[in-house]
């Protein structure tokens, strides 16, 4: 525009430029296709999530170990699920943050009254994971803090299905131990699910609901006595309706 006439050295930049760009709009893309996929599909392994995104089984590769870098996905045994860092950012949603405020009280009165590790979780992506928690004994096995995602066939999942029927039944989980599991959390109000890892635990959970009733969080405790789940059990439902209440005076709540 200012008149002048690019030297050759200007226009082999431009030129340079001009052909860089398309490129990196395509990688951001491909980037992006493998993310929707693995959102869609929960967990993958490299062979399918190159057909699924329509991508070159070495570029999805290359994609996949940068996106694994930057926590976007992560790896494990040889397939990919969505990471940390795409958790986190969408946790940062204004919903999520609602049911933080919701839960705050709650949740501090909850881990009084047990002692336990306490945390309330929602879905993001597919998968359950903390948007808030305070920690306990458990935390070394299992840390209760915001943007972790809880493994598949958990309580808080349990919780959700048993609320919303269409919910997909997770990876792994035997299809009549998973029905038998979300009829007991419909008649009960809350989930247990017991698991034994460096220690035995016990995850107590149960639904946060908006003013409309729409189970939208859950809220757990993890009980290292199982004669204290019938208590935890209890005070879990309590903390839950409490939370479901200071949600319903919320402004902006009736969006979630």
């Amino acid at each position: 525009m200012d008149g002048r006439v690019a030297g050759p050295e200007e226009g082999d930049a431009a030129r340079h430029t001009a052909a860089k760009a398309p490129a990196g709009r395509s990688v951001l893309e491909g980037a992006f296709q493998l993310l929707e996929v693995l959102a869609r599909m929960e967990e993958a392994g490299l062979s399918e999530l190159a057909v699924e995104a329509g991508l070159p089984k070495t570029t999805a590769h290359r994609l996949l170990d940068q996106l694994a870098a930057v926590g976007a996905v992560e790896r494990r045994a040889g397939r990919y699920r969505i990471g940390g860092t795409i958790v986190r950012l969408s946790s940062s949603w204004t919903p999520h943050r609602l049911l933080g405020r919701a839960a705050a009280l709650p949740l501090r009165h909850l881990a009084a009254s047990t002692g336990y590790a306490v945390a309330i979780a929602a879905p993001v992506a597919g998968h359950m994971v903390i948007v808030d928690g305070l920690p306990g004994a458990a935390d070394p096995v299992f840390p209760h803090r915001h943007g972790v995602v809880l493994p598949p066939g958990n309580a808080a999942e349990v919780v959700m299905a048993a609320a919303a029927p269409a919910w997909t039944r997770p990876p792994g989980q035997v299809p009549s131990e998973w029905a038998r599991r979300v009829r007991a959390a419909q008649e009960q109000g809350a989930a247990v699910h017991h698991w034994e890892d460096e220690v035995v635990m016990s995850c107590v959970v149960a639904p946060v609901r908006t003013r409309t009733g729409k189970v939208v969080a859950a809220i757990g405790t993890t009980v290292l006595d199982s004669r204290r789940i019938v208590t935890a059990t209890a005070v879990t439902r309590h903390a839950a309706r409490l939370a479901s209440a200071n949600l319903a005076r919320l402004p902006h709540a009736r969006r979630l």
